[in-house]
């Protein structure tokens, strides 16, 4: 009986063995695979130190140029702040309302039909996947240069993003209330607004307090292809290098970064 065990285990080692081998071999092809990938990628890119260290000068050139800031484009800098924040409001609450449109379609636990779900999700993958750059592009063709553009590039690019968070959040709710509702015969809009909202309003309010913060940054560099607001004032110092003007734009555009995320965290602070 022993050396029945004493072979068994023998036989289990020699075929640990060759698996063992495998594993290691297979563990150093992705190492090669994934260092000739970046090789590639720094080949590709043109990638160099050298210019880098050589850069570097001319970055210190850039900055000694770019002071003192210049005071005279400061009020200019503050509307064209402010019509940037107005731009990325609106389009994410465009966004925010055609997204909770879609989410009693596109939540799989409250959709009414398999095709309404599959419709809806569609929609959602779509404008998740074309970026909001190319957004803006086709809206400048149709309704022409400005922020009016970008607003609907915005709205539309952040349907599908806030659309697909806010369905798989009311997929992981508790359905506790709303079976409740359901038993006691409400209609499919009195579940959604009484069960659905309420069990998952903090988690919409907190997702759409920091789409709004990302908003605000892309609406800097659509305003740069003609959406107007702040990203286009400093995209055409930049090219007719105004250097202290854009520094001082530059400024203004932090003071609005950061008021924008410090407010969003204050508010999701208080309601989650």
């Amino acid at each position: 009986m022993s050396e029945t065990a004493a072979e068994a285990g023998l036989a289990r080692r020699s075929f640990a063995r060759p698996r063992a081998l495998r594993r290691s071999a297979l563990g150093l092809a992705g190492a090669a695979a994934g260092a000739a990938l970046f090789v590639h990628a720094w080949q590709d890119t043109d990638a160099s130190l050298t210019s880098l260290f050589h850069g570097f000068h001319n970055t210190v050139n850039l900055l000694g140029r770019a002071v003192p800031p210049d005071g005279s484009v400061f009020t200019d800098s503050i509307r064209a702040s402010i019509l940037t924040f107005d731009t990325a409001l609106l389009g994410t609450a465009v966004a925010l309302v055609l997204s909770l449109l879609l989410v009693p379609l596109a939540a799989r636990n409250i959709t009414p039909h398999r095709l309404a779900y599959e419709a809806a999700r569609l929609v959602i993958g779509v404008t998740r996947a074309i970026p909001d750059f190319v957004f803006a592009l086709i809206f400048l063709v149709a309704v022409g240069l400005g922020p009016f553009s970008v607003v609907l590039a915005i709205a539309a690019h952040s349907v599908g993003v806030i659309g697909k968070l806010f369905a798989e959040a009311v997929e992981d709710m508790d359905m506790g209330p709303v079976d409740a509702l359901r038993a006691a015969g409400a209609s499919r809009l009195q579940v959604f607004l009484h069960a659905v909202l309420p069990g998952i309003a903090a988690t919409f309010t907190g997702l759409a307090l920091y789409r709004l913060d990302t908003n605000v940054r892309s609406v800097l560099y659509l305003g740069a292809i003609g959406g107007g607001g702040l990203g286009f004032l400093l995209y055409n110092s930049l090219q007719l290098f105004q250097y202290q003007q854009a520094t001082t734009e530059l400024a203004v555009l932090l003071v609005l970064l950061l008021v924008v995320e410090r407010v969003s965290l204050m508010i999701r602070q208080r309601i989650v």
